[in-house]
């Protein structure tokens, strides 16, 4: 009896957009059901948002997407239109989904469990925005000053993203510390942490970097399309199966964990019965630039 193997198929745009769709509903679920209830500010447009719904007291919906609106112009003026337009999406179906959940469903009063609250938030927020990554989406919002903060004063990645999420979790102790004292502050960062573990969890792996191996038939239009995309060097090994002695081509090369997207779909274009894993990519030295997909 022989087993039918099952190739590598293309996800479809529709696949797509509704897994990113998917995601960010369950960072909007996580942020209404556990994380604005209990006012933490734990950055991005979310956490702005709820502080300035608090202060002028209108709807947390409208202050996201206005925000997001305003990033928006910044992105076209400032990144192009490829980041633009990859944003729009996220950028409008987040406040949305917020405007829904305001509307049609309430708030959980959990006042004596934030620890609960705080890890049951944290936990929806990244998983959802780890589909977003995986798929190969963007939530907006802050994404864009993170972004802006990179590409054009030269500022590293984890650096922006500290920057400015440590601008608004500040924002929130001051504005919320009569009534919270400094100890949101931390349950803030409690969150983050358990949102990042969540991302890595959904997406291919905990590390950033990944070494990617695809043992192909047809290597040099895979080498050509990976370097072409996402100006990736590949290392081309010819290997033999221990089992079938035919001789193979195996492809390598180091990618980010935003890119894995791009390579996958190449992959499963160009050679469907490829074989293809990653792993994680750690002490990476020489001539590796880890950089945003859309620079």
């Amino acid at each position: 009896m022989t087993q039918e193997t099952q190739g590598l198929k293309i996800i479809s745009f529709q696949k797509r957009y509704g897994m990113i769709g998917l995601g960010i509903f369950l960072m909007v679920a996580g942020f209404y059901y556990f994380i604005m209830p209990i006012d933490l500010v734990i950055g991005g447009v979310s956490g702005i948002g709820l502080l300035l719904s608090r202060f002028f007291n209108v709807s947390i919906a409208f202050v996201v997407f206005i925000l997001n609106l305003l990033l928006l112009v910044m992105a076209w003026l400032f990144l192009g239109f490829k980041t633009f337009y990859r944003s729009i999406y996220g950028s409008i179906l987040f406040p949305l989904f917020l405007f829904i959940l305001e509307t049609f469903s309430p708030v959980l009063e959990m006042p004596d469990d934030l620890l609960i609250m705080t890890l049951f938030g944290g936990f929806l927020m990244g998983f959802g925005f780890g589909y977003v990554v995986k798929y190969g989406g963007t939530s907006g919002g802050t994404d864009i000053p993170i972004r802006i903060l990179n590409k054009r004063f030269k500022m590293p990645l984890s650096l922006s993203i500290y920057v400015i999420d440590g601008l608004i979790i500040m924002s929130g102790v001051i504005v919320f510390y009569s009534i919270h004292g400094i100890a949101y502050g931390l349950y803030a960062l409690v969150a983050m942490v358990v949102a990042g573990k969540a991302a890595d969890m959904v997406v291919i792996g905990s590390n950033t970097l990944k070494a990617v191996h695809i043992i192909t038939d047809n290597p040099d239009p895979i080498k050509d399309a990976i370097f072409t995309s996402i100006y990736r060097g590949v290392s081309v090994m010819n290997i033999q199966g221990g089992y079938s002695k035919l001789n193979k081509v195996m492809l390598l090369t180091v990618i980010t964990r935003n890119e894995y997207y791009t390579v996958r779909n190449i992959v499963a274009q160009l050679d469907p019965q490829a074989f293809v894993f990653a792993s994680p990519a750690t002490e990476i030295q020489g001539d590796f630039e880890n950089r945003l997909e859309d620079d």
